[in-house]
């Protein structure tokens, strides 16, 4: 790993040292003469009161919360189906990776166009049903968190699918063969056998969605732009929308840096958390 590191550390150092230098300046990029304004930590205590980012911050941990949890509750019921033997298993696999390798902003455009009021594909399947042919699913405040975090949940499940699928395959059956033997039902082997066996894949699955979805940026930014209002503004997008379109790089920077570090705070834990209970379960 020391090559890498040689490599990367220092791009790291520069790139977190800049961000600190801005973060107490309040340099504004339509005010050149701001460029040099020794702010010390105003950025700082302004982010404390700002409702805004607060709003941010609830909207990407309902973001988090939902997202990862459909994903996981989706993704393993998919897997433990694809894991038994049917025709056209293989097309199968094949289809279920689709939303995966398309990129968000494919993916979220596609779905802008699908959810549209006016014109889209979702509309006028719903007005057939007989349930209205006019919904703006975003740009309704109510549903426009929903609508994003659908998509989240469409793009990423086959994620979660290839990973325990692949966990799956490499369970040693003896454990489920005994099961069978000492009468346990089909329910039974899953819930008492195969999820156990697989709460190490499962571990580092949640780890990688959390910190994944945490850092949603391009979703959101290319189907609602975080509107209506806040409705759907994630912190990434709110860090956004403050450097590139209001311009104050000073307080955008500021964001960023307590965005970054909040998520180490809280990932890291958890990672270790994670990575220790996978290691204490292998060697189980």
């Amino acid at each position: 790993m020391l090559p890498a590191a040689l490599v990367l550390v220092p791009f790291v150092v520069v790139i977190v040292l800049q961000a600190l230098k801005l973060s107490v300046h309040g340099e504004n990029l339509i005010r050149p003469e701001t460029a040099g304004d020794f702010v010390g930590l105003d950025n700082y205590t302004r982010a404390l009161n700002d409702e805004t980012l607060l709003q941010s911050i609830r909207v990407t941990v309902i973001y988090v919360v939902i997202g990862v949890t459909v994903q996981m509750l989706l993704g393993v019921a998919i897997a433990l189906l694809m894991h038994r033997r049917f025709p056209g298993k293989p097309l199968v696999r094949a289809l279920i990776l689709i939303p995966m390798v398309l990129t968000p902003v494919v993916a979220g455009l596609t779905w802008r166009l699908l959810m549209d009021p006016t014109s889209g594909t979702i509309n006028y399947v719903l007005g057939s049903l007989g349930l209205g042919s006019d919904h703006a699913f975003l740009a309704n405040p109510s549903t426009a968190l929903l609508a994003v975090i659908l998509v989240e949940v469409w793009q990423n499940t086959p994620f979660v699918v290839v990973i325990v699928l692949a966990g799956l395959e490499s369970l040693d059956p003896s454990p489920h063969e005994a099961a069978r033997v000492d009468g346990a039902s089909g329910w039974q082997l899953i819930w008492h056998v195969t999820l156990p066996l697989l709460k190490p894949v499962l571990a580092i699955v949640v780890l990688l969605r959390i910190i994944d979805a945490a850092k949603t940026f391009a979703l959101v930014q290319t189907m609602t732009e975080g509107g209506p209002g806040t409705s759907s503004l994630a912190i990434s997008s709110y860090v956004y929308r403050t450097g590139f379109e209001v311009f104050d790089i000073g307080y955008s920077t500021t964001l960023a840096v307590l965005t970054s570090l909040a998520l180490v705070l809280l990932i890291f834990p958890l990672a270790r958390r994670l990575m220790g209970f996978s290691r204490k379960v292998g060697r189980a």
